[in-house]
């Protein structure tokens, strides 16, 4: 009976683990209906199957996960290697019961006191390795590039590894499951375990590299496309003010004779055009040169050229110079990139195309706003980052549902959004180390002209 009770332990620990390891994704009631199918699941399937009901559970966690976050390598990866967790610190438990307390794998399954030590501590490993995987995973800024790339030969190798471990299992249930037994599975599965997490390691450091390359690529791509727009604008400059003096002396001419109709048609159709081409979108994004953040300032100039180039007003405000602001560089411009994106990809439906950044500086860090048109039709804000919802097809809404995500991993950035009437604002606020993410903030107060 003890040994029962000790499997649906387990199991509540196998599914509670999940969404330690995926940053409570799932609310509170989904976390329980978990925990309690796969106590039930556990139950009754250990009385048939024995050590193997844990692959019932396992498929049943695997397929929970599915129908939340509808990621299929994630669903299967998550599931396994909290597993892994599991088995691993059953074993280490078992060690620790037989090496230091003086116990046995007998007194496990007959003693109630060493079966709460075995549990417990099975718990708090699982807990512990499911945290410590879960903080690396958050400190990996190319995580959806690592699971593209490596996310299925990592899902077989725990599946492979799971096997394994659960047919040395079955070898020693065959044999008792004597003391000895034990231990030659835990120095098993540790080395076994230490392999998987050194290839884990190799291929983390690979994908950071590739990361790593592949930003600064497109950072010089962008500060290129950058430094080419303002030569543009130097050397329309240049030619304005070569041209200017020999403008007003053409001008004066007219005025010393008085012949106002004919300065009149002078100044239509050849001072107007030069006006209009000094006030084109080119000399809009001249602020820009007070962001020192160069990544950041790559990524805005590449957008709004961009956005400039489909026919819409875009306008750049960086009233104040901003030498750093407090948040990952690649996390900040994948951010903004979104922001932008979707701004752009709105803008241009509507009659007056409008895309307004600004960058703020205030007393508790820097606000980027982004203001755009929207069409009247656009769907309500808690729609807009739902996963997978999207205006323009199915699959395609994953923008703002993972600027959601990554905001939410940042810590002191925070994201409002706003819609009056035909204008779409949302605000990204990063503050300084010394203020509370928690802090009141002004963004809703600021108003883009």
């Amino acid at each position: 009976m003890l040994l029962i009770i000790g499997s649906i332990i387990q199991m509540v620990t196998f599914s509670l683990s999940i969404p330690i390891m995926l940053k409570n994704q799932f609310s509170p009631k989904y976390v329980a209906f978990m925990a309690i199918v796969s106590s039930i699941l556990g139950y009754f399937f250990f009385l048939v199957m024995g050590s193997a009901a844990s692959f019932i559970v396992l498929l049943f966690l695997m397929l929970s996960v599915y129908y939340k976050l509808r990621k299929f390598i994630l669903s299967i990866l998550i599931p396994t290697i909290t597993l892994i967790f599991m088995v691993i610190s059953d074993y280490i438990c078992g060690v620790i019961n037989i090496r230091i307390i003086g116990g046995s794998n007998a007194s496990i399954q007959n003693n109630g006191f060493h079966m709460l030590l075995s549990v417990t501590g099975t718990m708090v490993l699982t807990f512990l390795m499911s945290a410590i995987v879960r903080g690396l995973f958050t400190k990996l800024n190319s995580r959806d590039m690592f699971l593209k790339k490596y996310g299925l030969y990592l899902s077989i190798l725990s599946i492979f590894t799971v096997v394994i471990f659960y047919i040395n299992i079955w070898i020693g249930q065959r044999q008792g499951f004597s003391d000895e037994n034990i231990q030659a599975n835990s120095i098993l599965f540790i080395f076994y375990f230490a392999l998987l997490i050194g290839v884990f390691v190799a291929l983390t450091r690979t994908v950071m590299k590739e990361s790593a390359l592949q930003n600064r690529q497109e950072q010089y791509e962008q500060l290129t496309e950058y430094t080419e727009n303002l030569e543009h604008l130097y050397t329309d400059m240049q030619k304005f003010r070569h041209d200017y003096i020999n403008i007003l002396l053409s001008m004066s001419e007219f005025i010393r004779n008085k012949d106002m109709e004919q300065l009149q048609i002078y100044f239509e159709k050849k001072i107007m055009p030069i006006s209009q081409g000094m006030q084109s979108n080119t000399y809009k994004l001249g602020q820009l040169h007070n962001l020192k953040v160069q990544e950041l300032k790559g990524v805005i100039s590449a957008k709004m050229i961009k956005a400039q180039e489909l026919n819409i007003d875009a306008v750049i405000e960086v009233i104040e110079p901003i030498e750093h602001i407090n948040m990952d560089s690649i996390q900040l411009c994948r951010c903004v990139g979104i922001l932008l994106d979707n701004a752009i990809e709105e803008a241009i439906h509507c009659d007056e195309p409008i895309v307004n950044l600004a960058l703020i500086r205030n007393e508790k860090g820097i606000l980027i706003v982004v203001m755009n048109s929207c069409r009247e039709e656009t769907p309500a804000l808690y729609k807009l980052f739902e996963k997978g919802f999207s205006t323009k097809g199915n699959n395609r809404g994953l923008g703002l549902s993972n600027l959601k995500e990554m905001v939410s991993q940042c810590k002191g950035v925070a994201l409002d959004t706003e819609r009056k009437e035909k204008t779409f604002i949302q605000i990204l606020e990063v503050l300084e180390p010394s203020f509370n993410s928690d802090a009141n903030r002004s963004a809703s107060s600021v108003i883009l002209g």
